[in-house]
């Protein structure tokens, strides 16, 4: 097979890749991409919880010494658990008069949300995962972004708690990325453990989403407003390091956003929508969906190649990159580990694209990792 063929897929690849390094270098260090102002808006807090009954205490001890005036903040629980999380949380219900829970049969986080959001009574309304743990700042920095007029959504920036290389090296490059889109236009990708919006923004979420957070960030930044990463809003969260216990994250992850970039496909090089519709869009839109497949169609060919000019060398070729992705899930790349987390994250992307087409539909849930919960109760 002719060596042009695998060049150009090189190339193909490596173009849109060597735009968005380009704007890291210019933006992805330059931090929140708004001027902050004294703001003190009111502030629902919506936590969706499912058998959380070993860190509910953990979470809304948390939410309850965050920096902010008592009076201003809301926090609507959404709980369909079988265990003795509703307990708890009448528990705190006595101590706090600002819980509000709603109680509902398990039917998928997008129904449970939908609900919480239209049970929200305030001005910005704040998705806050029950695994994950805010700085204490976080309402203060929020409400500051918000007060630029045209910030309609805001997320954070992710600090991984347990040991895992592979999502600190994903998350490094990530929000890098996000800052860079924020500067000029909107981030695209919002996070579970902190995701803000306009109340009068939100839309229903679809009932199949697995994505909600960067679901509504779309729709927000279709409705004319901005929707940005600010990197001084710092939330921490425990991750999967091992290969096939992330594929169980990363795959839903990947398969959700997929979905979500094709229903959204009309914002594709869409001029109304600013450098979001021209750039920011079509670059996800590259990077989640056709990416992965021209990576491992450059993959395959290359092996191929080699194979045909030597078994061995293609035999060797194929050892490092296993022993690659075994170091890699191992946490033992050490400087290299940013470029398994790419990898990492192809595989994801890709499982997810075929998922769409040959898997099932979870219904919109899915299990709790116990594992994951032993590092929250670790962590202070």
């Amino acid at each position: 097979m002719n060596s042009i063929v695998p060049i150009t897929l090189f190339i193909l690849i490596a173009i849109p890749y060597s735009i968005y390094i380009g704007l890291i270098f210019k933006y992805g260090n330059k931090g929140c991409p708004v001027k902050k102002n004294k703001n003190k808006p009111k502030i629902s807090m919506i936590i969706p919880t499912y058998n959380e009954e070993l860190l509910i205490r953990k979470k809304l001890d948390n939410i309850f010494k965050l920096d902010y005036p008592a009076e201003l903040i809301e926090v609507v629980i959404i709980d369909s658990s079988t265990d003795r999380t509703p307990e708890i949380i009448k528990e705190y219900q006595k101590r706090y008069g600002c819980i509000k829970l709603i109680s509902e049969k398990r039917q998928g986080l997008a129904t449970a949300l939908n609900a919480a959001y239209a049970a929200a009574q305030n001005e910005i309304v704040i998705k806050t995962d029950c695994d994950s743990m805010l700085e204490k700042d976080v309402l203060q920095k929020v409400a500051s972004d918000f007060a630029d007029p045209d910030i309609g959504g805001v997320t954070g920036k992710q600090v991984v708690i347990n040991e895992s290389e592979v999502e600190v090296g994903y998350r490094s490059l990530q929000s890098r990325v996000q800052i860079a889109e924020s500067w000029i236009d909107s981030t695209i990708i919002f996070h579970g453990p902190l995701s803000a919006f306009r109340k009068k923004l939100i839309k229903p979420i679809d009932s199949d989403s697995v994505a909600d957070d960067s679901e509504l960030a779309i729709k927000v930044r279709k409705q004319g407003y901005r929707t940005i990463i600010d990197p001084e809003i710092v939330f921490y969260e425990a991750s999967q390091s091992a290969f096939f216990k992330r594929r169980m994250q990363k795959d839903r992850r990947g398969r959700g956003l997929i979905r979500l970039l094709l229903r959204h496909k009309d914002v594709l090089f869409n001029s109304k929508y600013g450098n979001y519709g021209k750039l920011v869009f079509p670059m996800n839109y590259f990077m989640m969906i056709f990416s992965p497949y021209l990576i491992l169609l450059l993959l395959s060919i290359s092996f191929y190649i080699l194979y045909q000019y030597n078994l061995m060398i293609s035999a060797s070729a194929l050892i490092l990159l296993l022993i690659f992705v075994y170091l890699g899930q191992a946490n033992k790349l050490y400087i290299l580990e940013p470029l398994y987390s790419f990898l990492d994250t192809q595989i994801s992307l890709l499982a997810g694209g075929l998922s769409l087409v040959f898997g099932k539909e979870s219904g919109g849930t899915w299990e709790v990792d116990q594992e994951l919960r032993g590092a929250y109760l670790k962590h202070d």
